[in-house]
């Protein structure tokens, strides 16, 4: 399918957006007015310079309450179209985007939005234009893709059309019902956002948190496939407006489009497959449409996080003891400042003092730091072709096997092979069995900057089929910190992207290791008979559970003395507790989960943050 993006998408000046998304291999833009407005480059320039970069406009938009205001407002706003279709013949464009209005002098009556969008659109075809009518969801009456058809229909023009736009649809409560009887061919054109389901005003969302498809919670390919069943053939086009993109670095902005896009055709392929969505028996019983689509290798099964590697100064056995106090073993045959393997059970540290991790980074760690993530996978062969595909830029296989590197958009590298070959290649004669300790990583806790917190989010999605969840919010004591989860389809690696929204730079970056574990009560009293460093908290924690919770006395007690976090959903049940900070830069967390539950103590967050922020930090010397 055509492939298009509006200017208003990517961060820049004009000249610099046409850069980016030209070299994204996109075919086509939607030309925001304002961009224009603002360019020095007159419209006949922005032509040309589209032209020599493979860019065709296939929307200029918007025009803003030109139709659905009163009939005494409307002969000015009739001028000012007019107006704007002479820049369009200037620019050689041929389709505007017209929306619905949120003027104070909107009118409430469909016949003269319908009548008023008729002029409009007899001048446009008088010009060789068209018209694509939206109804934007904050719209003064005209605020539901239904209503937009309704006017629309009423118009019976074929130069004007229905703009639908799956954000405005989706943020109004809709779905792919609302577009039930519009045939394909009165669907002029299709914008695609995504964004996460957040409780606030419908334009405070749609002008700061949308996103590409994929980064997300909405039903986007529900929507795309009902108009693209419905028989529309014209361009997918990417409309996002958030603070994120207008922050980032337009070629990578430019690029994860793309790669949104390239994702989207992959779901709707497994939706008409019957995969995604719906039954196959359902799937069966229509015609899939006849639409080439992005079709790469599948994600793996079940990704698990097998390792982490630490970057650790050679000259210094803080962190090899700060490890052996959690109750790990290092392998016999290995020598101190060489790649050491320490286990404790499953649960498995590199620890990396050698030369050779520069050699293997894009740019040099600071030690002690978290230097890569182990995930194991079911076919690395196949995911480095995917990688390949998407855009990531896997890294050339590393010698020997089919294992991979492959970085994230904040910089998390991840070494990706089979789980076996991963845990022979570090198994040295002197680790430990899974019997003896720790179950592995749980999940990892990840801090990633503002600007490519949606990016980091496709990374996981797209590479490795996780699922973002919704966004959770917290207080620390430096500011305010939210939170994603990404969470595999049948069990593996969960990973949290925590994004700290305050002024100032923060390091990016794995920051957590949690590890699971069973019967953690009798591990912890262990752990501090030998010393090892966890945090205690304060009894105003305890006093706040018992209220909240009704633990018996005997328990609570316990939790107390041993200074152990707890959380309820239900029947399932969290004990946790953490180390202070190593380094500043990560901490280890080890957890047991009873009775299926799947979250991931956010209650206790608020104490772990203020506790950890005056905690003394570990792992120097």
């Amino acid at each position: 399918m055509r492939k298009s993006i509006a200017t208003v998408s990517v961060a820049g000046t004009l000249e610099e957006k046409l850069e980016a998304i030209a070299a994204a291999h996109f075919a086509g833009i939607e030309l925001f007015d304002a961009d224009l407005t603002a360019s020095p480059l007159r419209a006949e320039e922005v032509a040309v310079r589209g032209r020599d970069l493979g860019l065709g406009i296939d929307l200029f938009q918007p025009l803003r309450d030109v139709v659905g205001v009163t009939p005494a407002l409307f002969p000015d706003r009739l001028r000012f179209a007019e107006a704007k279709f002479e820049v369009m013949e200037r620019l050689g464009a041929s389709r505007a985007l017209m929306c619905s209005a949120v003027h104070p002098e909107a009118s409430a009556d469909l016949d003269v939005a319908a009548e008023q969008l008729a002029t409009v659109g007899k001048r446009a075809a008088d010009r060789g234009f068209s018209l694509a009518f939206e109804a934007l969801a904050w719209g003064t009456f005209v605020n539901r893709a239904g209503q937009a058809w309704e006017v629309v229909d009423r118009v019976g023009m074929p130069e004007v059309g229905l703009a639908v736009d799956t954000f405005h649809l989706l943020a109004r409560g809709d779905d792919a019902a609302a577009l039930a009887g519009v045939p394909g061919h009165r669907i002029e054109y299709l914008q695609v956002a995504d964004a996460p389901h957040l409780s606030m005003d419908v334009l405070e969302w749609s002008r700061h948190h949308r996103c590409f498809p994929g980064q997300g919670s909405l039903d986007v390919v529900g929507i795309v496939a009902a108009v693209v069943e419905a028989g529309y053939r014209g361009p997918l086009s990417l409309e996002v407006f958030s603070d994120i993109v207008r922050e980032a670095e337009p070629h990578e902005t430019a690029r994860d489009a793309m790669r949104s896009l390239l994702f989207l055709e992959e779901q709707l392929r497994r939706h008409w497959d019957g995969a995604v969505g719906r039954p196959a028996s359902d799937a069966m019983t229509r015609s899939r449409p006849l639409v080439e689509l992005f079709d790469p290798p599948a994600e793996p099964g079940s990704p698990t996080a097998t390792f982490v590697e630490l970057a650790t100064d050679p000259r210094s056995s803080a962190i090899p003891d700060l490890f052996t106090s959690l109750g790990f073993r290092a392998a016999e045959d290995e020598s101190a400042g060489a790649l050491r393997s320490f286990r404790n059970g499953v649960a498995h540290v590199l620890l990396n003092g050698g030369s050779d991790l520069e050699l293997r980074r894009a740019t040099a760690l600071p030690r002690p730091s978290v230097a890569a993530l182990g995930i194991g996978v079911d076919d690395p062969t196949r995911l480095f072709t995917r990688a390949e595909a998407l855009m990531w830029e896997p890294s050339a296989r590393h010698a020997g096997g089919s294992a991979f590197t492959v970085t994230s958009p904040t910089g998390v590298a991840v070494q990706v092979g089979s789980a076996g070959s991963f845990a022979s290649a570090y198994a040295g004669p002197g680790s430990s069995s899974p019997g003896d300790g720790w179950l592995g990583l749980d999940h990892v806790g990840a801090a990633v900057d503002v600007d490519r917190s949606d990016a980091e989010v496709s990374f996981y999605r797209t590479l490795f089929g996780m699922q973002p969840g919704p966004v959770s919010e917290f207080f620390d004591p430096a500011g305010r910190l939210r939170s994603r989860v990404l969470l595999p389809r049948d069990g593996g690696v969960r990973v949290v992207l925590n994004i700290v929204v305050r002024a100032g730079h923060a390091p990016t970056g794995v920051n957590q290791l949690a590890f699971a574990c069973t019967d953690l009560l009798e591990r912890v009293e262990g752990l501090r008979r030998h010393g090892a460093p966890l945090l205690t908290f304060p009894d105003g924690y305890y006093d706040d559970l018992q209220a909240r919770l009704g633990l018996d006395a005997p328990l609570l007690d316990r939790l107390r003395r041993l200074g152990v976090l707890y959380d309820r959903d239900g029947e399932g049940e969290l004990f946790h507790v953490y180390t202070p900070l190593v380094a500043g830069r990560f901490y280890v967390e080890l957890l047991e989960r009873r009775g299926g539950y799947a979250g991931f103590g956010s209650a206790n967050t608020p104490v772990r943050l203020a506790t950890q922020a005056s905690a003394p930090w570990v792992g120097l010397s």
